[in-house]
């Protein structure tokens, strides 16, 4: 199994694996290789045991109930904000419980005990699952299902503008079933309340079952060339890795101990402050600049919401990432806020959008999808070959879906969600580029996590229906496509909580253990069809119990800007906006210009990712913690070399964890408790 104590770290490496952009060293560093050359076979020497009856028992009720604890947090209180992060603190501390009762289980009853392979399979059906449950994903739908009956007046105009395209069988009308939802002090399980929602869950369910169900299958189809050809490190995964491996090496190395323990002292400090204001607290959370009086004065103003933190997880996770993108987040996200003010001092920002930072990202990120493309046609070539049962020397046996299987899996999704939407009424030209823009974003935010790691990748506001809407304007859409379009909002307003990174994870990691992939692919299957019912559960169970408007924290919110942009987009529909779509153009070719000076030259120090990634919202609050990492992990490498960042690596893991589990054991206390929660993120 690759570990992340291996001896190369970061700006040492003198070259770069073929099929990645070349880069300065990577964070978990790889041997050259010949093109095309598959990676020697990591992992245990023999397949590892994974017996899904063994797991299931365990993680599908694990499932259901961290469905439940995530919506407790991020939209009845005020946080943590588990989904909104690559590492979801709520799995690892599920995962570290696990762990524990594990290990007990080996004491007592040696044959029953999990093995490496099925603890991952587990925590990654859980975080298919928590996906699922987060603040980006299937809530958001249910606030949009019964949204217009209870807003919609004679004074806003909704149903006369809108109404009449809302697609019934997925909304829920009943006025008497919404009232509890709303207000509260009332039971999800009257048959009057359960009973209007049944449909439209199940139709909602069956939908984003599809959508992961595609997603795994394009997972299939790039996992060996990211992985075996490429040597893609996906260091997200291997944190769990080493939780897990059955050496107990990360857990027997003392200065994991340090760092895992110094955090959770201070968590322990602030939680215990945050319940007694009276005790001093160490304030790790982030600090809005222009609340402190900075700022406040034009151009400067411009600079919009801005913030200076110290969250000691994401310090620990940038000691992970290459230090060419630990620079370019920081610099690149200074250089966005530079842009606002520039265009504040010589009176550019005529329009709000003006420089169309969403679209230049939104530009950079295509850009990323192309070199994905480009840089793997030998591969995909190769695999197109497989499905038409050509002769070529790629393998898929041991895949968890033949690449036939995964490519027709893939186009069959693409079949039934495009159908979907057409049944409803959206336009099916409309409904395919939207679905092919979604998928390409989506493979766009899984390379970033398979390659690179980073803390967040929330790119807001910046999905399908914005780009097509504000690039060639509301009045080339009708307002039947629009209303239907907006329904994209829902798991396109962020691409936080997103199911697929996590499941070329999964398979990457099984693949690591020589476990068998497919058991994998339909652990995550089973979990997302739990995890869509689990959801619809628990959302409904907490709303009609404390009522969305009378104590939910984030009740209505989503839907109230999915439906206010709507009702602008058709009561002043918009031109193309040239201005936009040169943007993307910009972004594009500004991304693709990086990725060739990293081809030309290695020592090149911006990266395109980091380009991509900055501008998204999340990075207000990890920017100044990613520089701190690049400051600490430039000084390690410059005077103690590999083997000293070799060497501290367990302390960073130690921080990671020490915050995120000691974070995630507060909110459970307060829970039980009966008060407030403290949050450690995001709060």
């Amino acid at each position: 199994m690759s570990s992340l104590f291996s001896s190369v770290g970061d700006d040492v490496a003198t070259s770069s694996p073929p099929g990645r952009i070349p880069a300065p060293p990577s964070p978990l560093p790889i041997a050259p290789a010949a093109p095309d050359t598959p990676a020697p076979e990591a992992g245990p020497p023999a397949a590892a045991k994974l017996r899904w009856w063994a797991v299931f028992p365990v993680a599908l009720p694990l499932i259901v109930l961290d469905a439940f604890w995530v919506i407790q947090a991020e939209k009845l209180g005020s946080g943590p904000y588990f989904t909104t992060i690559s590492l979801f603190a709520n799995v690892f501390f599920l995962l570290t419980v696990l762990l524990i009762a594990n290990a007990l289980v080996k004491r007592l009853a040696p044959r029953a005990a999990l093995s490496q392979a099925e603890l991952l399979l587990a925590y990654t059906m859980i975080a298919i699952g928590a996906a699922l449950a987060g603040h980006d994903m299937l809530p958001s739908v249910i606030q949009m299902m019964g949204h217009p009956t209870k807003f919609a007046t004679p004074e806003n105009g909704w149903m006369d503008r809108f109404g009449q395209y809302l697609p019934t069988p997925l909304m829920v009308s009943d006025r008497d079933a919404l009232r509890g939802y709303y207000q509260g002090g009332s039971s999800l399980y009257q048959a009057e309340n359960w009973r209007p929602w049944m449909k439209p869950a199940l139709l909602w369910s069956g939908f984003t079952i599809v959508l992961v169900w595609t997603m795994m299958c394009l997972n299939v189809l790039v996992r060996q060339g990211w992985q075996d050809r490429e040597r893609l490190p996906f260091p997200v995964v291997e944190i769990p890795l080493q939780m897990t491996d059955p050496s107990g090496k990360l857990w027997k190395n003392g200065l994991f101990w340090a760092g895992f323990g110094l955090l959770a002292a201070i968590e322990i400090l602030n939680g215990l402050a945050f319940l007694y204001p009276s005790i001093p607290r160490i304030n790790l959370q982030h600090i809005n600049v222009q609340g402190q009086g900075l700022f406040a004065t034009r151009p400067w103003s411009a600079v919009g919401f801005t913030c200076y933190s110290f969250y000691p997880f994401a310090i620990g996770l940038g000691y992970l990432l290459p230090l060419d993108l630990l620079f370019s987040c920081w610099f690149f996200y200074l250089t966005w806020k530079l842009q606002a003010v520039i265009a504040a001092q010589f009176a550019l920002d005529v329009t709000p959008d003006f420089p169309y930072v969403r679209e230049q990202s939104f530009g950079g990120y295509l850009a990323i999808v192309g070199f994905v493309l480009w840089n793997g046609r030998h591969y995909f070539r190769d695999v197109f070959k497989r499905v038409l049962g050509e002769p070529t020397d790629l393998e898929d046996r041991t895949e968890a879906l033949s690449y036939r299987q995964a490519t027709f899996g893939a186009l069959a999704g693409l079949g039934l969600l495009v159908g979907f939407l057409v049944w409803v009424g959206m336009s099916p030209i409309l409904a395919i580029v939207a679905f092919l823009l979604y998928f390409a974003l989506s493979v766009a935010v899984t390379r970033m996590r398979a390659e690179f790691g980073p803390p967040v990748h929330d790119l807001h506001y910046s999905g399908p229906e914005y780009i097509l809407t504000h690039s060639f304007g509301t009045q080339a859409f009708s307002a039947q496509d629009l209303t239907l379009l907006s329904f994209f909002y829902w798991f396109n307003r962020a691409y936080r909580s997103h199911p697929m990174p996590f499941g070329i994870e999964g398979l990457k990691a099984a693949h690591t253990l020589r476990a068998n992939q497919k058991v994998m692919l339909w652990g995550m299957m089973t979990a997302a069809v739990v995890g869509s019912v689990a959801v619809f559960w628990a959302y409904l169970h907490l709303a009609y119990a404390n009522g969305t408007q009378a104590k939910f924290t984030n009740g209505s919110n989503f839907a109230a800007e999915a439906y206010n942009r709507l009702n602008g987009w058709i009561q002043a529909p918009s031109k193309p906006n040239t201005g936009a779509m040169g943007a993307m153009g910009i972004g594009f070719l500004f991304c693709a210009a990086l990725m060739a000076a990293r081809i030309q030259f290695p020592w090149w120090p911006l990266h395109p990712i980091g380009y991509a990634i900055s501008s998204s919202w999340a990075i207000n609050l990890v920017w100044m913690p990613l520089l701190i990492a690049w400051i600490v992990k430039g000084t390690v490498l410059r005077y103690g070399g590999n083997k000293l960042y070799s060497q501290l690596m367990p302390f960073f893991i130690g921080i990671i964890l020490g915050q995120v589990v000691t974070g995630s054991a507060w909110h459970l206390l307060c829970l039980y408790l009966g008060v407030t929660p403290y949050s450690f993120w995001g709060g």
